[in-house]
Parts: structure tokens; sequence; C-alpha cells
């Protein structure tokens, strides 16, 4: 039965959010069917812990009962507001199938890259299941909030050691990181309250749910922006295959998978609404973008960088160079004026005083172009990144705002580890290599898109073979 109420779980949030974004989503776009419930998969993971904030805030008991009525609801009243479209689902263009698109050679490597996917899914689904929770981070940072929560079946505070002992521990609780956002502990206690008891394995299911929303989405917003089947899958493969995110899922209980998927979400959708300027695309956005804020401490830097994707289409480069340099010595200003000891993100300011720490250049270096941690990955970034700059008014026109907003979040990526106290966490490859995770898929798809931009170009200024007039 524990298998069973697991599935109905999992199954809540996908229907949840694949249903409203459904109704949202125009009919006969390119791989419209991965896209949707791509994202609306992510979309309901991550409604899932606010709707059991909101119910606990009223003074309900946390009980999967009381969510899975509430998604419920939801569940029927978008399948009622979808029959009453059913007439415009029938008139909608349908998109001919990649069997009718693709050339026998690509249809096949198409395939077989499809069933390696489905393979690797299906092998960390295994991994998942067998495995009890192990991961020392998710043991003394994540999974201690999920099993008071579950316990006492209520959000009680978790608060710092100091004023844990002041209060007796009475009311309160603690752990390694007290002030951590709520949404992913959730998660867990939302699992486990649906098979009636504490199981520190199947709770991790919704990493794996996770991977396979962030691989559809990848896949399905690179396809609306234009980029061919082959290519798409190709890359969707990649980012399936990347051995850091592989091990996240198979020993799960992190955040930074679920920070990765929001963030990389939320840049897709941003340069979907560039392209097509449909609203759906900037709601996604920015919803996903916000929502970086309540998976963990660093979202809120992540989030931040969206600034930059929002001047590059509202300004003009010139206007947004100069608000760059404003934030930047505004930025100076506030380190230089704001008590050392405010909390920035969930470190105090005086841990971010900017020092160089030679130590971090080495373990950035060896993290992500030595270590086995992303296969080929920080090379193709070597190669399409020059490529990008070189073709004229790719990453200065098309793709402004993704790489700009990248570009920032590389930069603050960079000043972390070199010029604070975190260079430490490069050096020992603590820290590095759980933060590159939640760039890497973004950075991904701005290859992805560079390498379209490449071979489109290719297309277009190849000679085409001369009409003969001879009768």
């Amino acid at each position: 039965m524990e298998y069973l109420f697991a599935i109905i779980a999992l199954a809540l949030p996908v229907l949840l959010g694949g249903l409203w974004l459904n109704l949202l989503v125009p009919q006969g776009g390119n791989a419209r069917t991965a896209l949707v419930w791509g994202n609306g998969t992510l979309l309901g993971l991550f409604l899932i812990p606010q709707l059991m904030r909101i119910m606990d805030a009223m003074g309900i008991a946390l009980s999967f009962g009381a969510t899975a009525a509430v998604c419920t609801v939801l569940i029927a009243t978008a399948v009622a507001l979808q029959m009453l479209r059913r007439s415009e689902r029938a008139s909608a263009t349908r998109m001919p199938s990649l069997a009718h698109i693709l050339p026998p050679s690509h249809r096949a490597l198409f395939v077989f890259l499809l069933g390696l996917i489905a393979l690797r899914l299906v092998t960390l689904g295994l991994e998942v299941m067998w495995r009890p929770l192990f991961p020392w981070d998710a043991t003394t940072h994540w999974a201690t909030k999920a099993k008071v929560w579950f316990e006492y079946r209520s959000i009680v505070p978790f608060v710092a050691k100091e004023q844990w002992l002041a209060l007796g521990g009475v009311g309160s609780f603690t752990d390694m990181r007290p002030g951590y956002p709520p949404a992913v502990p959730l998660l867990q206690v939302y699992m486990n309250l649906a098979m009636g008891g504490w199981n520190t394995s199947l709770m991790n299911l919704p990493w794996l749910l996770c991977f396979a929303a962030l691989a559809a989405t990848f896949f399905g917003q690179l396809r609306w922006a234009g980029v061919s089947p082959t290519i798409a899958m190709v890359f969707t493969y990649f980012l399936i295959s990347m051995p850091l995110l592989n091990t996240h899922v198979a020993l799960a209980g992190y955040a930074d998978l679920f920070l990765a998927a929001s963030y990389c979400a939320g840049l897709m959708a941003w340069q979907g609404w560039v392209m097509t300027r449909h609203r759906w695309q900037l709601a996604l956005a920015v919803f996903f973008a916000c929502y970086c804020t309540l998976i963990k401490d660093e979202g809120l830097i992540w989030s931040l960088t969206f600034v930059f994707a929002v001047a590059f289409a509202l300004m003009s480069r010139r206007e947004t160079a100069k608000l760059s340099l404003l934030s930047l010595l505004l930025l100076i200003l506030m380190w230089l004026l704001l008590p050392k000891d405010l909390v920035v993100a969930g470190h105090p300011l005086n841990h971010l005083t900017p020092k160089f720490h030679p130590e971090g250049v080495t373990g950035i270096l060896k993290s992500v172009w030595l270590h086995d941690n992303w296969h080929l990955f920080g090379y193709l970034l070597l190669v399409m990144i020059p490529l990008g700059l070189v073709m004229r008014g790719s990453m200065t026109r098309a793709y402004l705002g993704v790489s700009g907003t990248l570009a920032a979040a590389v930069a603050a990526f960079l000043f972390l580890f070199l010029f604070t106290g975190f260079g430490l966490a490069a050096a020992d490859f603590t820290g590095v290599g759980r933060l590159s995770i939640q760039l890497a898929p973004g950075l991904l798809y701005l290859c992805a898109l560079l390498c379209h931009e490449l071979f489109t170009r290719k297309k277009l200024l190849s000679p085409t073979p001369a009409v003969s007039t001879t009768q």
C-alpha cells in the first residue's frame, strides 16, 4: 500500500500543474506535450509545499487528506474548464509528428537517446527506492525539519542554537541550518503523510519526478524556441547524463536539484517570452524566478540576476550598461555602510568580505574541467561561449537576456568562491559542486541555443546548387 499511496502523492502535483498549464498554452506548438507536462509538474511540486504552509498558517494540521482535497478541487476545476474548451482543441492545427519531420537516421538517433533517458530514469528510480536517506546535509539540514514537522503535524519553528538554549528547547527545535526555507522538507512531509509513516526512501521520490520534469521542460522549451528535434534531444540527453545531477537524484535529500530546475525553467520561459511574447511564458518566468528564493538561501542571488534579463528586454544596451555599473556601485556602498553582522542570503556580511582566495581557482578548475562531475560539459562551454561571441547578434541580440542573466550568475558564483570566505569550500570541493549544479542546466540551455544558431547559419550560408537553364 505504501507504493500505491506514493504513486497517488506523485500524481497529484503532476495533474495539478499540468492541467492548469494546459489551459494556458495554445494548441499546436512544437513539443507542446513535453512543455506543458514538464513545466506543469514543476509547478505542482512547487505549489504543494506552499499549500501546506497556507493550511498550517490557518491552523489546519498537516495531513495528506487536507492537501489532497485542495489539490483535487483545483484539478477538478481545471478539468471542468478544459471540457468547456473542447471545441477549441478540436479546431486546433495539429503539428506533424516527428516520424514525418526527421529523416530515418535522425529518427533512429532520437529514439536511441530517448531510450537511454528512459533507462537512466528507471535506474535512478530504483536507487531512490532502495537507498535510505544518506547524504550529510540531507540528514543535518533538511530532513531534520521534515521529521519534526511530520511527527508534530505542524510547521513548528526551527531557531538558532543560542535562541533554542535560551528557550530551554520549549516549543522550538534547532539544527545545522535552522533558517533554511521549508519548501523541500515539506515535500518529504507530504510524501510521508501520504504513506502514513516515516519512510526514508520513498519520501525522496519527488527528486526523481523533478529530474524527469526538468528534462521534459528542457526539451519542450528548446523545441518551442525552434531548435530541431535532434539537437533538442541530444542536449536533453547531455542534461540527463550529467554525473553530479544524477548523484543528487540517487542520493536524494539536497535542495540543489530543485533550485537548478526552478532557475533553468525561469530562464527558458523568459527566452520563450522574448521570442513569442506569449503571456503564459512570462508568467512562468516570473513564478520560477521568484520561487528560487523559497528553495534555498542563495536562490535570492539567482532571482536577482533576472533583473538583467528584464533590463535587456526593456532598455537599450547602453542604458543597461549604466544600470549594471550603478548596481555595482550600490553593492559596494551597501557593503561599506551596512552592519557587518547583517545576514545576506543566509550568511553574515562579514563572511562576504572581499579578499582573493587563490585556492578557489584550483578548486573550480578541477571541479568543472578535471573531475568527472559534468563529463564534457566544461569543454562544451569553452567551445560554445566563444562561438556565441563570434556569431554576430547571437549573444548580443537573440539570446541577450539569457546570456546577461547567466553572466551575472556566473560572476556571482566566481565572486563567492574566489573573493569571500567560501574559497575554502572550493578548495576542498565541499560547496563548489553543489552551487554549480544550480547553474549547469541553464548554461547547457544557452549552449543548445547557440548550437542551433550555428547550424542554422551554416545552412543559410551554404551555397545553393546552380539551376541549369539548358533546354
